[in-house]
């Protein structure tokens, strides 16, 4: 059985991280399965949104810590990391279309990552996010200096990864981490239901607000007035904005095609 598992439903491509024995510490057929399946999505999307979830009770807890495995990559942890959860993540804030994460159970180092590089994340009530990384000795990875300090600023960031503490889903939603919390037995079903009304929305709209969004953590005022508009100028030429207008016309729902 595979370590990632790749599905469609309708224009939904759905990853699920499949090694719940392990609570999906990541290996490297999930690494490249995902930077796989993301890269053909770069350019020419095939998906209009993409859900990232996990089988088992747990989400991802990061690397496999096996000291054999994980001593044995003291001299070559740089290059597997910029080759691997880097281009994971990178892949994820620049594919086009929106990426939904289903966080069930715990989600720790690089799966912490992962779940923070999602457009929409959300989790069970039975979540924990942990930045461990302190307490064997190791540093904040795969974006997650980047992510919490945009998000919950420097201090606070500073305090959970030297502290090594795990946070709950209800405190990980107060810090506006994630976007919700659906009860244990109805995450996945919520998370797909999320994922299948962004795939039925205007996708290249989506994927230019996701563009926004994303200059505007580190541009100027003035560089993000002049994207938005150059943006704006797209969206209003595609076949979804004129659809989008008359559905407001005739008081109907909108019916996007995702061109």
């Amino acid at each position: 059985m595979s370590d990632l598992l790749v599905e469609w439903q309708d224009d939904l491509l759905i990853l699920t991280l499949n090694r719940a024995e392990k609570l999906n510490a990541l290996t490297n057929e999930m690494r490249e399965g995902l930077i796989h399946a993301l890269s053909e999505q770069k350019n020419e999307p095939r998906a209009r949104a993409i859900l990232i979830r996990a089988a088992g009770r747990g989400f991802c807890v990061g690397a496999d810590l096996q000291p054999d495995k994980i001593l044995s990559r003291r001299e070559t942890i740089q290059q597997e990391m910029e080759a691997g959860i880097n281009q994971v993540v990178a892949l994820m804030r620049s594919v086009p279309v929106p990426i939904v994460a289903a966080v069930n159970g715990p989600a720790a180092g690089a799966g912490f990552s992962i779940a923070l590089a999602a457009d929409v994340a959300i989790a069970n009530e039975s979540a924990t996010f942990g930045l461990a990384f302190a307490r064997i000795g190791a540093v904040l990875d795969g974006g997650a200096s980047y992510f919490l300090s945009r998000t919950i600023g420097a201090a606070r960031t500073r305090a959970l990864a030297m502290l090594g503490k795990s946070i709950s889903a209800a405190e990980a939603l107060e810090m506006r981490l994630i976007y919700g919390v659906s009860e244990d037995s109805r995450l996945q079903d919520d998370a797909l239901a999320l994922a299948l009304q962004l795939a039925k929305g205007p996708t290249v709209a989506l994927g230019l607000i996701k563009a926004e969004v994303e200059m505007a953590q580190t541009a100027a005022l003035d560089e993000v007035l002049t994207f938005e508009a150059r943006c704006q100028g797209k969206a209003f030429k595609t076949e979804d904005f004129e659809e989008g207008i008359t559905a407001f016309q005739h008081r109907r729902p909108a019916e996007f095609k995702g061109r």
